[in-house]
């Protein structure tokens, strides 16, 4: 019996893979067909690999013929029943009548219907994206409708018209909803290995404009660096003096530091010196430090005083001015970039003011402060101390 669900198990994975990945758009003659009888039972069952099994099997012959007992038997158990199992049957229903799938799940109520209406959209739009995209586009409920639009961009790239899906997000307005979309597919890209995400990133500027790109090429390697930090930073270095590879090594450096930050730093401070090497060391210790403070100010007191860690020294003084203005300070004085200096020195200072007026006053006359910072101060005191005007 152990062997046999172990069995069953295999089958039941590969069936899942085969709905949420790897559907070709043809449903595969290798799997067993099950008859309507054995669907139903298998609905009522509470083992999950024996539904995957029996529905992949039964959604082989799905047609117009047997739809309507089938259909019934799916919505006496739709909230049981996992996004992939709805996604099996709403593929199959969609290839023979898409927006009659489609239209159905969005009279579900309650969490059915997102499941069911995003597993329809996902059938259709393995035929038809730009079909499936027109009825998405008339969902009125927002966040359904940026669900459906996720779908159908992962359905769409995982079929063979990836040029067609590039221009399509390629030619929407920028946003983090366009963001998003990139990111769907480029992972999608990914199944086919490193080397294609990285020629399908390289072709862009030509193929799209300038526009583009830079979204592409900050996504693209920060998916790749997930998967690969020595290959995402090759692909950045590569770009790197190119306007699209700007914030390619930032999306690197912010991946990498999850499993190797100290490294990910040392390699950040390695490139050559410019916007894109000062982006990838802040973005990677604020990263850091968010999760590890304790190893991240460590690990900056140790780093020595360098001009490319000046950005990071301000983030952390950032943090400290309003818990303790003289570690701030002291950090400021560590800065080499003399307005990133005097922009801490006036934030410190100020909060300090706030906390303990004659403590700050104290440091300021006995410390060297630039002309400009003094005015600052000066004029941000004198704007706190007027009172509003009377209404």
């Amino acid at each position: 019996m152990a062997k046999q669900r172990v069995i069953l198990l295999c089958i039941g994975l590969t069936a899942v893979a085969f709905a949420v990945g790897h559907y070709s758009g043809r449903l595969s003659s290798s799997i067993t067909p099950t008859t309507y009888p054995e669907f139903v039972r298998a609905l009522e069952s509470r083992d999950w690999a024996l539904r995957a099994h029996v529905v992949s099997g039964f959604v082989v012959g799905l047609g117009p013929e047997n739809l309507t007992p089938a259909l019934a038997a799916i919505e006496a158990h739709r909230r049981w029943l996992s996004q992939d199992e709805l996604r099996l049957f709403m593929a199959a229903w969609a290839r023979f009548d898409p927006e009659a799938a489609f239209a159905r799940s969005l009279t579900w109520p309650d969490h059915t219907r997102s499941k069911g209406a995003a597993a329809a959209i996902y059938g259709w739009a393995l035929y038809d994206p730009l079909g499936a995209r027109e009825a998405a586009m008339e969902v009125t409920d927002s966040s359904l409708k940026a669900l459906l639009l996720d779908r159908i961009v992962a359905a769409w790239a995982h079929g063979e018209d990836r040029e067609g899906v590039t221009r399509y997000i390629a030619g929407l307005p920028d946003s983090p909803s366009r963001d998003r979309l990139t990111a769907i597919l480029i992972r999608e890209i990914l199944s086919d290995g490193h080397l294609a995400v990285i020629e399908w990133a390289e072709a862009l500027p030509s193929a799209h404009g300038e526009d583009f790109a830079p979204i592409a090429f900050r996504r693209a390697a920060g998916i790749l660096a997930q998967d690969d930090h020595v290959i995402a930073k090759e692909f950045a270095e590569k770009n790197l003096g190119a306007p699209w590879g700007e914030g390619a090594p930032a999306a690197v450096a912010r991946r990498w530091v999850h499993s190797d930050p100290a490294a990910a730093l040392d390699w950040a401070r390695s490139l050559p010196e410019g916007s894109a090497r000062d982006q990838a060391i802040n973005t990677a210790f604020v990263q850091w430090e968010n999760n590890y403070p304790a190893a991240a100010e460590h690990w900056l007191e140790q780093a020595g005083q360098s001009p490319e860690l000046d950005s990071p020294r301000f983030a952390l003084l950032r943090r400290r001015a309003t818990t303790s203005p003289p570690e701030a300070l002291a950090l400021a004085d560590l800065i080499s970039d003399r307005a990133m200096k005097e922009r801490g020195q006036i934030l410190a200072l100020g909060q300090w003011f706030k906390s303990d007026r004659e403590a700050a006053m104290h440091w300021l006359n006995i410390n060297a402060v630039s002309t400009e910072v003094r005015a600052q101060l000066r004029s941000g005191r004198k704007s706190r101390s007027k009172k509003p005007a009377e209404g």
